[in-house]
């Protein structure tokens, strides 16, 4: 007995040992690492490096010294702001989230605080800086080494205006576009602007945006020209791109037969400029979320020992979630796409929450399997792809549509998951980071009740596939299992899952949030 707690302590240490955070990096690194500098002139210098596991760190201030870029660092708030032209990168100590300009984007690593500054892991920091701005930085991490190149790209960065009589896109540029060289079109609301001989990073001009004419941009980086697409709230009477040499932009303005006089935008005043910020920053924040009970009405779930039906146990925790997120996050508002025991078509649950401006979608399920002996609970995001364990329970959850009227049924029809995906994939990267968090917190919650942690898994839910917001899908546990079906009966574990669920939205809403 005592030789079994012994290896039982053992390997528990040693697991937390090999999976300890990264904030405690300063104290891993006993000795300081050097990172070899190639600059783009060929002159060479080393920079100061820390290491965790195989992940080399740099300091975020020493960086912006090598090529004098501005930087601020908010020593309070552990953030620092690099500004490289045009395009200005935050990153924030202990959080994986980065903010370019006004883009959000997740790396592996977070970044950490150590004497006084702010240190990003290398292999990320370089992809952001490759992705997002004029450099191209080669990392060669057996070395290890950074080398300068140049960048073969000579359209870098746009801006957007709103003028009194009209609209005014400028894309700033390091060769002349003659009128040749530049093509614009109308098509079915999206204005393309084609330079021949253009090069961009395509990354850069992807985007969605607050603007009151220009709602999104669309690059994509051909052979010969890059062709750039503003996707218009309305139409205008004419446009015009020319190139102004002065400037070293390319111009593309458009005009509207009618301007209201409400509509027009006088350019603000300083004092005004950190209220637009505030206002910008808020539109971004984790203010609405939307929490679904699978199942209900007719469509009773999966069934389960003790004549459980899935739709019941599942409504029982959304509402505990609902208690506790309204407990601990009291300014946001906190939904339901249903709060008794109703049907809901599937699609009309994300429509809710889109229509709701919800900003996180969770959708609360319990599992079943033919092998009774089969238990655990297991976070999911939307994916086209999922490997065979996934199949059972993709195939189960989506088999809610048989409740659904034969009109309903139809939406479903040709659904392309590969597609939808994508449609997704300015936030996908979130609702797995949101997963992972949300498990993580389960399995912290669960440990004691024995319950098995499956992971994160991803698969083409129907029920996930119209959401414009970071969204998962939690299966909490297997009712088909005779353990599992008699703990999730009880108030007590239902609690437990519901604090866990709450637990990761609230770590996930801190990390994200921090980061703007």
């Amino acid at each position: 007995m005592f030789r079994r707690e012994f290896v039982k302590d053992f390997f528990y240490s040693l697991v937390l040992f090999l999976f300890r955070p990264l904030k405690t990096l300063k104290a891993q690194t006993k000795y300081k690492h050097f990172l070899k500098i190639v600059l783009a002139d060929g002159k060479k210098t080393d920079l100061t490096a820390l290491m965790a596991g195989k992940a080399y760190y740099l300091n975020l201030d020493d960086f912006a010294n090598l090529g004098n870029y501005g930087i601020f660092t908010n020593n309070t708030r552990k953030k620092s702001v690099l500004k490289i032209g045009e395009i200005k990168l935050k990153f924030t100590a202990d959080n994986p989230f980065v903010v370019v300009n006004d883009q959000i984007i997740q790396i592996l690593n977070q970044p950490v605080w150590n004497e006084g500054s702010v240190w990003v892991p290398v292999r990320e920091f370089c992809q952001v800086v490759n992705d997002f701005t004029e450099l191209h930085l080669e990392y060669l991490p057996n070395v290890p080494q950074i080398r300068f190149g140049a960048k073969s790209t000579n359209v870098l960065s746009v801006s957007i205006e709103q003028k009194a009589n009209g609209t005014l896109i400028a894309l700033n540029t390091t060769k002349p576009f003659p009128a040749g060289k530049i093509n614009t079109r109308l098509v079915n609301g999206w204005l393309y602007l084609e330079l021949i001989g253009g090069k961009g990073n395509a990354k850069t001009f992807t985007k969605k945006l607050k603007d009151p004419v220009v709602a999104e941009m669309r690059a994509v980086q051909f052979a010969r020209l890059l062709s750039i697409g503003f996707r218009l709230k309305k139409i205008p009477h004419d446009y015009e791109a020319i190139y102004n040499p002065d400037l070293s932009q390319v111009l593309l303005t458009l005009r509207f037969k009618e301007i209201a006089q409400n509509d027009t935008q006088e350019e603000q005043p300083a004092d005004n400029v950190n209220d637009e910020l505030e206002n910008q920053k808020s539109a971004w924040m984790i203010d609405t979320i939307v929490i679904d009970p699978g199942h209900g009405g007719k469509d009773p779930g999966a069934l389960g020992y003790y004549h459980l039906k899935e739709k019941d146990i599942v409504l029982k925790i959304a509402l505990k979630l609902g208690e506790y997120l309204k407990k601990r996050l009291p300014d946001v508002k906190i939904l339901f796409t249903r709060k008794t025991d109703v049907f809901i078509p599937l699609w009309q649950r994300t429509q809710f929450a889109n229509q709701n401006n919800g900003k996180l979608f969770v959708s609360i399920h319990c599992n079943s399997n033919p092998r009774h002996s089969v238990n655990g609970f297991e976070t999911y995001f939307l994916s086209a792809d999922k490997n065979a364990k996934a199949s059972k329970t993709v195939l189960l959850e989506n088999k809610s549509i048989e409740f659904e009227t034969s009109e309903d049924k139809k939406r479903y029809q040709g659904i392309n998951f590969v597609l939808a995906t994508m449609a997704q994939n300015a936030f996908i990267k979130y609702s797995q980071y949101l997963a992972t968090i949300v498990q993580r917190s389960l399995r912290n919650r669960l440990r004691s009740e024995g319950m098995k942690d499956r992971g994160v898994k991803q698969g083409p839910f129907y029920v996930m596939v119209n959401a414009t917001m970071p969204n998962v899908l939690v299966e909490t546990g297997f009712i088909s299992n005779k353990h599992e079906a008699r703990l999730l009966r009880s108030k007590s574990t239902q609690a437990k899952v519901a604090l866990g669920i709450c637990d990761g939205i609230i770590k996930f809403k801190k990390d994200f949030e921090s980061a703007l």
